[in-house]
């Protein structure tokens, strides 16, 4: 571990590269170790896809806000949760839409499950939020509303009804890859690949936490403001990365699938898991922005998709242009002393 706090940019910036480096490759390395421990194990194949890909290729964003939340920094954890689910619908759609041959297409089955949950679970984080705070029971109850939707996925699927879940159709494809990958690796290949892949997203995690404070202290930014932007971004590469190539492979509707998986995923396991930890907290302008930015962020990309059941590149460009939106007007409320930059303390 880092116990230290980087003093300039010299070092904060590369501290910050080298993380999203480590966690791009490490990610993928956890996720290929986890699918092989549990088919050594011969845990039900639908289990592994619904359950195990989908909390593993969200580890560094759970990894960044629990270091976060334990060290004292709990508006981090809250941002960079927040700002992964602004970050998915926004860049990594609008990259993908903009750089994708062809449409990104939507099947019509993601609206009437992982669409409708989505929202469900940004009016619960804004109705608990709303205080300012995010307690334990609060992240407890969103970790239970996961979990009950994770179990309903899961019977469906077993009955077949639940294949069009973004949950399942992105898994289940990962799922096929990793195990074609993995056909003729040996049982402490696949070990290696399990604790590499997790020490590396932990090292990733906290190199990301320190590059990131030390830019915020370098700059005065307040500890949400790191969260929202470079923790949350960093965090996400893994994401847009696997959305960007889909798209330029054209498999668009698993890219669409992940980013509303991932969304639900960082709203109800990364913010309530790290809740849970230790309870999370921001101002209220922060709360008065961020929130209003998700739902108009969110809403426009389902609406879009709703539409004709594709984006195409104007669709991706409003995307993007949202974000660039949200972000300025994020620091010029900085600037101007409405976020106020609380002292970051990192233990």
């Amino acid at each position: 571990m880092l116990y230290f706090l980087p003093d300039s940019l010299g070092v904060s910036v590369p501290l910050v590269l080298a993380a999203i480096l480590i966690l791009w490759k490490s990610a993928d390395w956890f996720v290929e170790g986890a699918v092989g421990v549990a088919r050594k194990l011969r845990v039900p194949p639908m289990l592994v896809g619904i359950v195990l890909v989908s909390l593993a290729t969200t580890s560094p964003e759970l990894m960044a806000s629990m270091l976060a939340a334990v060290r004292g920094v709990p508006e981090v954890a809250l941002g960079n949760a927040v700002g992964s689910v602004l970050v998915d619908a926004s860049v990594a759609l609008g990259l993908a839409a903009v750089v994708a041959p062809i449409p990104l297409a939507a099947h019509p089955a993601i609206f009437r499950s992982g669409a409708r949950f989505l929202v469900f679970a940004m009016l619960l984080l804004s109705f608990f939020v709303f205080d300012g705070t995010l307690g334990r029971l609060e992240g407890a109850t969103l970790v239970g509303a996961f979990a009950i939707y994770t179990a309903r996925t899961y019977w469906k699927t077993r009955r077949g009804q639940g294949a069009d879940d973004p949950l399942v159709r992105g898994a289940q494809e990962e799922v096929e890859q990793i195990d074609a990958a993995l056909e003729q690796t040996t049982t402490g290949r696949i070990l290696l690949l399990f604790f590499v892949g997790f020490a590396g997203v932990l090292l990733g995690s906290e190199c990301l936490l320190k590059g990131a404070t030390g830019i915020a202290l370098y700059f005065g930014m307040p500890p949400v403001v790191l969260g929202l932007t470079v923790v949350a971004i960093g965090t996400s590469v893994p994401e847009i990365a696997t959305v960007v190539a889909s798209a330029l492979k054209g498999q668009s509707g698993v890219g669409v699938g992940n980013v509303i998986g991932a969304d639900i995923l960082n709203i109800c396991w990364v913010a309530g898991m790290s809740a849970v930890a230790n309870p999370l907290s921001t101002q209220m302008s922060v709360v008065l922005l961020m929130f209003p930015a998700m739902f108009v962020i969110v809403l426009t990309m389902l609406a879009m998709l709703r539409w004709k059941y594709n984006l195409v590149r104007w669709n991706g460009a409003v995307l993007l242009s949202l974000y660039v939106v949200f972000v300025t007007a994020m620091l010029t409320m900085t600037s101007t002393g409405v976020i106020e930059p609380l002292p970051v303390v990192v233990h």
